[in-house]
């Protein structure tokens, strides 16, 4: 019984959470319509002058690596934080008498 109640609560939080991102009806982030084109000028501006002034060929890795380097070490420090604090609390602790 404990197991059907939870798998129908885990599958109404499913359920909810699809229906809250749904982007015909759920929560909007950001900008809607055609507002947010005004605001998306770096999209370009990486796509035209990516490979003059970084030299690469691959977009997505200039702009990780060169013009977001801070942003992509920022994340990166932040997921091995995260990953470090989850193997702590998880990890079998040993007893005293086990020396």
């Amino acid at each position: 019984m404990r197991k059907t109640f939870g798998a129908l609560a885990l599958l109404f939080i499913l359920g909810v959470l699809l229906l809250i991102t749904h982007p015909d009806y759920g929560l909007k982030f950001g900008l809607g319509g055609e507002d947010w084109q005004k605001y998306r000028y770096t999209d370009q501006y990486y796509i035209d002058h990516g490979i003059e002034e970084v030299g690469g060929t691959n977009i997505v890795t200039d702009i990780v690596f060169d013009y977001r380097g801070y942003d992509t070490l920022g994340e990166a420090t932040v997921l091995f934080t995260s990953i470090a604090g989850a193997v702590a609390l998880l990890r079998k602790w040993r007893d005293e008498n086990e020396e």
